[in-house]
């Protein structure tokens, strides 16, 4: 009979023997062969006896998969080592992929164990303290097998949900890129000085540790060698070492010898006033006290209650962009005094959404009209602000949420473009002095007109129609597009593509609302284009602000709000996939160029059935409304008719920060 073969999948940790666990020891003296990258078999030769090795190359993880197979498959006990834990980017995936690329069958194939080590982001972390007590990720930064844009999406959404995060493969010889590129991202969500870990070789010969900020990571070595842990908000430095609390200060005294809590209140919902129970509690406190009022005013109606708009800004670690941000929402309340107005923000700022909610709330309304000051439909308003009312509308199950939508394409914006053209001033250098003899003529001058850039290809194209728009307005050589995040080209991309145009005087525009630190390194990377070439004239204009138009367009948004009616582009959003797994749809199909309603219902878990909530979404089709993107393609614009008959509508992000 055939002898039958296994496959021991071993992590053997950080590399020191001494953190090899005994399991992995027994594997390595219970195989007859072993497999793995060099460099990994060198660093446990000294458990090794009589057994026969395997080394590779890196980038050979396939060839050393397939080898092990076979061997197993012809009855050998094959040990398949990686360092770290073999289940983290190790070989354990792998190999169980190319087994299932055999057809193997687990009752009568090869007998596979995977046997767990220490991962990089655990011997790290014991490195630099206990930085990740709290929720943590870990994030590779190479790019050789994933997209560079599903990476950089995933860090954006980590930074966005204040994850303390771990980059595995954050530099080698030829990506250098990627580390700068993620340390941008997070600059986004988390302040300079957030605390960073940089481990090179732990516990193995040359090991260095270091302690820096989000700011200067990039002063330091980093390698491949090395892994990179960006501590939360939370994350503080002391003596040297990073701590992530986990929220035991909320609840304990931690200098007390005894505590005010005894151990059987310590888990009460009065104990714990941010849990889910003491939130369902509030709600419930909230209904019955607005079922005595209206007892005893006799008010059941809720046209009796004042209108209010809660608006909803993204929020910047800048205050002086959160500043104006609210002095918009008073220009916009000053237009409308009939309605009442609260103002909050997605993150970065208070009060957040749900705060804002809160105070609506409390003011006495009994429907909320929630409007985000937001340019164009990507993650922000299609995802998190509905999430948001998702949550408000479990905790107050008796309020209404209407949802209106962002600002999109529309002249007046383009002609908002046109007023920061004019207002466009040089970018002077001290050390830049000279003077251009003659006024360069719009055929020899170009617009780059940067937005902030995503992942969704709505809000991607919408900019790419709005600097069409602009252009067709103008008389310009070209007006081009570009990227601050993300998307491409980014900013220096193009410029560059400006330059290759044959451009004389570039005009570049922030397409953004506010400011913020995508303004400020907007305006650090203009300059530094601008001194490496003289010899053009380069001005840069200032970001939408408290321009009247930006005004009545948000107005408008403000007043079909009110009607309930909204309308969204929805064709090509990556977010319909998602949102799809987590909605029940029942879709009414007629002919595709007329007419399809979509009728959604929604429950409890998320974006899924929220009790008795029903929308009726019309969309329409416009075969005449047709727009060129200059390289011979047309398209139907497509309009979605929102009617809300209860309780909210989630439709549509801003390009802005």
């Amino acid at each position: 009979m055939k002898k039958r073969g296994k496959l021991l999948i071993i992590g053997f940790g950080p590399g020191a023997l001494e953190h090899i666990t005994g399991r992995a020891l027994a594997a390595l003296d219970e195989s007859e062969a072993v497999i793995g990258y060099n460099t990994y078999v060198d660093l446990i030769k000294p458990l090794l006896h009589q057994q026969e090795i395997v080394g590779t190359g890196m980038t050979e993880e396939v060839s050393r998969a397939q080898e092990a197979v076979r061997r197993a498959e012809a009855g050998q006990i094959i040990a398949v080592i990686s360092s770290g834990d073999a289940g983290v980017y190790g070989m354990a995936g792998l190999v169980y992929e190319v087994l299932i690329e055999r057809g193997w069958n687990r009752a009568e194939g090869v007998e596979v164990e995977v046997i767990p080590g220490i991962s990089a982001i655990q011997s790290c972390s014991s490195l630099l303290g206990a930085p990740i007590m709290h929720d943590a990720c870990t994030i590779s930064l190479s790019d050789h097998l994933t997209p560079w844009e599903t990476i950089a999406t995933r860090v954006d959404a980590a930074g966005a949900a204040d994850f303390v995060i771990a980059f595995y493969n954050p530099r080698s010889g030829k990506r250098t890129r990627q580390i700068e590129e993620a340390r941008n991202i997070l600059l986004r969500y988390r302040d300079p000085a957030t605390p960073v870990g940089i481990v090179k070789s732990a516990y193995r010969d040359k090991q260095q540790s270091i302690v820096t900020t989000l700011q200067d990571m990039l002063e330091h070595e980093i390698g491949m060698l090395s892994t990179v842990v960006v501590g939360n908000s939370a994350t503080m430095v002391y003596e040297g070492l990073m701590v992530t609390p986990r929220g035991y200060e909320r609840k304990y005294s931690l200098g007390a010898d005894t505590q005010d809590l005894k151990p059987h209140e310590r888990l009460r919902t009065a104990a714990e006033p941010w849990s889910l129970a003491a939130s369902a509690k509030s709600s419930v406190d909230m209904k019955a006290s607005l079922v005595a009022e209206n007892a005893v005013t006799g008010s059941t109606e809720r046209e009796q209650q004042p209108k209010t708009v809660l608006l909803v800004g993204h929020g910047s670690r800048v205050a002086e962009g959160n500043v104006e941000l609210r002095e918009f929402a008073d220009l916009l309340a000053a237009r409308k005094p009939e309605l009442t107005f609260e103002t909050c923000f997605i993150e970065l700022a208070q009060p957040s959404i749900a705060e804002g909610i809160d105070n609506c709330i409390r003011g006495g309304a009994t429907t909320v009209y929630v409007v985000p000051i937001i340019l164009f439909a990507a993650g922000h308003s299609k995802l998190d602000i509905p999430m948001a009312i998702d949550q408000a509308k479990l905790k107050y199950p008796a309020v209404q949420f209407v949802y209106g939508r962002p600002i999109g394409v529309q002249d007046k914006a383009v002609d908002i473009l046109l007023d920061r053209i004019k207002e466009a001033l040089p970018v002077v250098q001290p050390e830049q002095v000279e003077i251009h003899p003659a006024k360069v003529e719009d055929k020899d001058t170009i617009i780059l007109v940067m937005g902030r850039g995503g992942s969704d290809p709505d809000a991607n194209s919408d900019f790419y129609k709005m600097t069409r728009l602009l252009w067709e307005k103008t008389n310009y050589k070209s007006v081009e597009s570009c990227f601050i995040a993300i998307a491409k080209p980014s900013l220096p991309e193009g410029l560059e593509r400006c330059l290759a145009l044959g451009a004389r005087k570039i005009v570049v525009l922030p397409y953004l609302l506010f400011s913020g630190v995508l303004m400020q390194q907007f305006t650090e990377m203009v300059a530094l284009f601008a001194v490496a070439h003289p010899e053009l004239e380069v001005e840069i204009g200032s970001y939408l602000g408290l321009h009247p138009l930006l005004a009545d367009l948000m107005t408008e948004r403000i007043e079909e709000t009110l009607i309930g009616q909204s309308f969204a582009n929805c064709d090509n959003c990556r977010y319909r996939d998602e949102a799809a797994e987590h909605h029940d749809h029942n879709h009414d199909h007629h002919d595709h160029h007329d007419h399809h309603d979509h009728h959604h219902h929604y429950g409890e878990e998320g974006h899924g059935e929220h009790g008795g909530y029903e929308e009726h979404y019309d969309h329409t089709h416009e075969q005449e409304l047709q727009h060129g993107h200059g390289q011979g393609h047309e398209h139907a614009g497509h309009t979605h008719e929102y009617e809300v008959t209860t309780q909210a509508t989630p439709v549509t992000d801003s390009v802005g920060r």
